[in-house]
């Protein structure tokens, strides 16, 4: 399913997402990823047993159809571009997962948990 906002080109939406997306593959293939501390986080992760590998996997199986949000500012001012995304990856619960990523390198997991 392609998300589309009102007023925007669908395809730059989509070659965005495409894009930034294996721009952040290539990052947690090469540096790894941990979520935000965030008890959200924490607590999805403890109560299946996921550990950084498991989140590491799940975002290399995301594809742009995944993609939920964005990309969009960082309604907290901080750089880069915030893309939002939803993984079925495990059998018994949709994933929410929020990404912060900021050219050329960085990438930050700000929410992993159970979809709301």
């Amino acid at each position: 399913m392609i998300y589309r906002k009102a007023g925007t080109n669908g395809y730059m939406e989509i070659e965005f997402r495409r894009i930034f997306l294996k721009n952040i593959k290539k990052i947690i293939i090469n540096n790894g990823c941990i979520p935000t501390p965030r008890a959200k986080n924490v607590d999805f992760m403890r109560k299946y047993f996921l550990d950084d590998k498991d989140l590491r996997e799940i975002i290399l199986d995301l594809s742009p159809s995944d993609c939920i949000g964005g990309p969009e500012p960082d309604r907290d001012g901080y750089p880069g571009h915030i893309l939002k995304f939803k993984s079925s990856y495990l059998d018994e619960v949709i994933i929410y997962i929020k990404i912060r990523y900021n050219p050329p390198e960085q990438v930050i997991i700000i929410s992993f948990h159970e979809d709301e």
